[in-house]
């Protein structure tokens, strides 16, 4: 857990973080989040005394930061930032071990904690040697968040660690930080200024302004309860329905799915889309493999038989852990109603429809 006690930053006279209380509980992903110079990568560096505090008080699992040596401390916080700072010279295993070789653990140690990290990275056993010239900007900053864990800090603290990547990479980085928070259960203190990222990740938001907290809630109470017309206007109001898709997921909308098994006649397909309007067909092994009916701009094709069967491919199937901004996405790219959930191993598991969307309450 972490307590920011009135925590306050002065230079030249002027407050640039002005008296910042909240908690961040443990297991949480706090993102700081405002416009550019609100004060939030400021706040960032207090926490861990990278910045010296002007007054105020930063609570870690009840001892204050102050009390504590520097490098202790900064052994019990991970930190993460946009330009990575790999060693140059090192390679990738010497750049994850960094800290734990600083502690002293022994090579054994260090050696499986260096090969757990990776796995948990996904980052190929090959790349234990590589240098960092070596590595795509993806790659390096994998890295970099696991050097960053690889002492187990209490806390991981981030900023802006995927500004400078290209949007792809920065999408499959975002997935992966869910993934390793899941996963590690960790403390993280996330800054960024893209509200996108933020709603993709945060269990928690920070709003600030011009150095002092606006706002400290969790995201639907925050586009549904803005505390001013800056949060309001912070957040955006034109596409609020997407943005609450963002912080929806495919498994709480996913429903029973009407199909058929590729060897059923056509007198039992037509019957199921009658019921329905469209129906899934589906391989031997349970696999969806087409779609009938469910088309934009198509009537409902019972009415006058089968109509066109639209193939299903990887790219437009969904799965329990994906966000329902996407999954109505891939449905507008497709001009389908529903697409198939799949299971890990790509059997039929229920379906989400724009129905379903349109039926549910925020």
């Amino acid at each position: 857990m972490i307590e920011l006690q009135g925590l306050t930053k002065t230079y030249g006279g002027k407050d640039v973080v002005s008296d910042v209380s909240m908690t961040v509980d443990s297991g949480e992903f706090c993102v700081l989040i405002g416009p550019s110079g609100c004060g939030k990568s400021t706040t960032l560096k207090m926490i861990n005394r990278l910045i010296p505090l002007s007054a105020g008080r930063v609570i870690l699992n009840g001892e204050d930061v102050t009390t504590l040596p520097e490098e202790q401390l900064r052994r019990r916080m991970g930190y993460a930032i946009q330009s990575i700072g790999l060693f140059p010279h090192w390679t990738v295993a010497q750049n994850i071990a960094v800290v734990p070789r600083l502690l002293g653990w022994p090579k054994s140690r260090i050696d499986d904690r260096v090969e757990e990290l990776m796995h948990l990275f996904h980052l190929d056993p090959d790349f234990r040697a590589k240098h960092p010239h070596q590595l795509s900007g993806g790659q390096a900053q994998r890295v970099g968040v696991a050097r960053a864990l690889a002492a187990d800090p209490e806390v991981l603290l981030m900023d802006e660690p995927f500004g400078a990547l290209d949007p792809i990479t920065r999408e499959a980085l975002q997935a992966e930080m869910q993934r390793v928070h899941q996963e590690t259960g960790k403390t993280v203190v996330f800054v960024t200024h893209d509200m996108d990222e933020a709603l993709k990740l945060a269990s928690r938001f920070a709003i600030l302004n011009q150095g002092r907290l606006v706002q400290y809630d969790r995201p639907i109470e925050l586009m549904f309860e803005p505390a001013d017309d800056f949060v309001q206007d912070f957040l955006g109001k034109s596409d609020l329905g997407l943005k609450l898709l963002s912080r929806r997921w495919v498994h709480q909308y996913t429903a029973d799915a009407p199909y058929a098994g590729v060897r059923a006649s056509q007198g039992e397909i037509i019957e199921t889309m009658r019921s329905y309007g469209h129906v899934w067909l589906v391989d031997d092994q349970g696999r969806p493999e087409g779609l009938f009916g469910a088309r934009l701009g198509v009537a409902r094709e019972a009415q006058q038989g089968l109509g066109r069967l639209t193939q299903v491919e990887t790219d437009w199937t969904a799965t329990p852990d994906m966000t329902m901004k996407e999954a109505l996405s891939r449905m507008v790219w497709r001009r389908v109603t529903a697409l198939p959930v799949v299971d890990d191993a790509g059997h039929l598991a229920g379906e989400v429809t724009m129905d379903g969307i349109m039926g549910r309450q925020p």
